[in-house]
């Protein structure tokens, strides 16, 4: 089975809070593929950082934490950022941004996906935003805070 991830539900593996139990569920059995878009590196850091910041994380947590997804890393598919993503994004923003308020980054983790998922996959988020417009394109959807 093939699931792609967003931030949002990805950083739960690996900082322990409300729905990482569901991710772990997913991401550690291993005739699972876990997907994500190459940006999440970067965004992932970020939200660890803050949540460094907002003291929900000692400099330890932090390290480990950082550790753990670089060496996680080798075992996920990462799909690349390239001109066929930023323009599907671009379209889906035109599409579902006035109404449903589809963000940047989010319309990117939307575009990858949606540019390579087949019947089967399934999209994982925390987002409940990006859950639903990942639905109405007919997708499934797996929002870790929701099981």
């Amino acid at each position: 089975m093939n699931y792609f991830f967003d931030t949002s539900a990805l950083v739960k593996y690996y900082h322990h809070e409300s729905g990482s139990e569901a991710v772990a569920g997913i991401i550690d059995l291993s005739e699972n593929d876990v997907w994500i878009l190459d940006i999440a590196r970067v965004e992932f850091l970020s939200a660890l950082h803050r949540r460094f910041r907002d003291r929900e994380l000692s400099e330890n947590e932090l390290n480990d934490a950082i550790d753990g997804f670089v060496e996680s890393l080798a075992a996920f598919h990462i799909e690349e950022t390239g001109a066929s993503v930023i323009q599907e994004a671009e379209n889906l923003i035109k599409q579902y941004g006035k109404t449903d308020g589809l963000r940047t980054l989010d319309a990117l983790h939307l575009a990858a996906f949606n540019l390579l998922a087949g019947d089967s996959w399934v999209f994982v988020s925390s987002d409940n935003r990006l859950c639903s417009v990942v639905e109405k394109l007919g997708y499934a959807t797996i929002n870790p805070l929701n099981t």
